[in-house]
């Protein structure tokens, strides 16, 4: 079976090698075709670690710092699939021996990798399943780690119907570290070794947001209330937009900032343009600091300042890495993704600073927002109408708004401890447990 993978990822490799080519993003081109090709330079190292895009690599920094930190001279490879990804990683894990991008997942591209790097250990985080880079590492001698795994319901029952398959790349793996007992079961339902299996929670609680600071300094400025969509998907700006209309209507004295985060930077433009066919009064973040880099306006940005600028109705966060320091002046905090079916982003981050939170209906990437609503740490919303009265009530109710944030924050810290279970691991490995 894994001969027909590698022919088969051989032909995808072919097929998709233009868009390679081509590919928007990365400003190093030779660097990135020979990375993705494994023909590049490289050199051997202790461990390499692989998280695919934003959300994987934001997930592990508290990890990867911390790891660093205590083995000051183990050297450190870190690989991302995505642009953003190594956008995120090239800013925030600077400690890191080296950045680059993964190989294509085919023998002919990994195998050369694989043996001029030598890692030790290999982490990959979440469940990033790679068949030819997994088998050519452990020729290699190299132990394979999955930290912070987690399978959705909808992944695993794609999965079950490969499950001969999946049992053998599994197979590879010496320890699977789950974010829940779920995860943990359905990876064992897959053919993972149940004693290699282990819960230990989400990286996501122990964020540590000191982080982020560097790089939104810019939000200091900020004063006022502000309500921010987050991670938000094709099709949800236009109802953040209608109620954002409808809570400016029915409370025109209300002083409240939209700030809108698309979850892809690739429609940054495009959510530039929903906004302006509705006549908003806005700016995109990047404009923002471009026009006042030099002499900005004196905070409070949203009550005027220097020159008498005053800050519009709506900011556009056109940036990568920045949303989770955003969240420290969000007066309500919607989670992108929930209300149409993309299974919802990270609730963790608004709660670690002790945001009332709203969502939709579509949260299947994070079960613990049941958890949320049971608790009162959250509300529900369906449509623009009920994120309108939602938002209102927290605005008016502002003793609700701030026990939401407190239930919300709890829930963060009675969760917190994966990181410091996945670096007993690590140490063990390295032999100094």
């Amino acid at each position: 079976m894994l001969l027909i993978y590698n022919f088969l990822s051989l032909t995808a490799l072919i097929l998709y090698l233009p868009l390679l080519l081509f590919k928007k993003g990365p400003e190093h081109r030779l660097s990135y075709l020979a990375e993705r090709l494994g023909i590049s330079e490289y050199k051997n190292t202790d461990i390499w670690i692989h998280a695919v895009s934003v959300g994987e690599v934001t997930a592990s920094l508290t990890f990867l710092n911390r790891l660093k930190k205590e083995f000051p001279g183990i050297k450190i490879v870190f690989s991302t699939t995505t642009y953003t990804g190594q956008k995120i990683a090239q800013e925030k894990f600077r400690a890191a021996d080296r950045i680059m991008y993964i190989p294509w997942d085919n023998l002919l591209c990994v195998k050369r990798a694989v043996r001029l790097l030598k890692p030790k250990i290999f982490i990959t985080v979440e469940t990033e399943l790679w068949p030819a880079l997994f088998m050519a590492l452990k020729n290699s001698g190299s132990r394979i780690i999955l930290l912070n795994g987690r399978i959705s319901p909808e992944s695993f029952n794609s999965y079950k119907k490969i499950k001969f398959f999946m049992k053998r790349v599994l197979s590879f793996v010496d320890f699977l570290y789950m974010q829940g007992t779920g995860d943990a079961e359905r990876i064992k339902l897959l053919g993972a070794e149940p004693e290699k299996v282990k819960v230990i929670g989400n990286f996501k609680f122990d964020a540590d947001f000191n982080l982020f600071e560097n790089s939104a300094a810019w939000i200091g400025g900020l004063e006022g209330q502000f309500m921010i969509a987050g991670s938000t998907h094709k099709g949800e700006e236009e109802i953040m937009l209608d109620a954002y209309e409808l809570i400016k209507k029915r409370v025109p004295a209300v002083d409240l900032k939209l700030i809108i985060a698309p979850r892809h930077p690739e429609r940054f433009s495009e959510v530039e343009e929903i906004i302006k066919k509705r006549n908003f009064n806005f700016i995109r973040r990047s404009d923002f600091v471009t026009q006042y880099a030099d002499n900005p306006p004196s905070p409070p940005f949203s009550k005027g300042g220097m020159g008498g600028f005053e800050l519009p109705d709506i900011i556009l966060l056109d940036t990568i890495g920045e949303l989770s320091r955003v969240f420290s002046k969000a007066a309500v905090t919607f989670i992108g993704g929930s209300l149409l079916p993309f299974g919802g982003h990270n609730i963790l981050e608004p709660a670690c600073w002790g945001n009332p939170i709203i969502f939709g209906p579509n949260m299947d990437n994070f079960p613990i927002a049941q958890e949320f609503l049971n608790e009162g740490a959250a509300l529900l919303v369906k449509n623009s109408h009920d994120i309108a009265a939602a938002v209102m009530q927290l605005l008016e109710n502002t003793e609700k708004a701030k026990l939401m944030g407190q239930k919300a924050k709890a829930i963060v810290n009675n969760n917190t401890g994966a990181v410091e279970k996945a670096l007993n691991l690590v140490r063990s490995l390295l032999g100094t447990a």
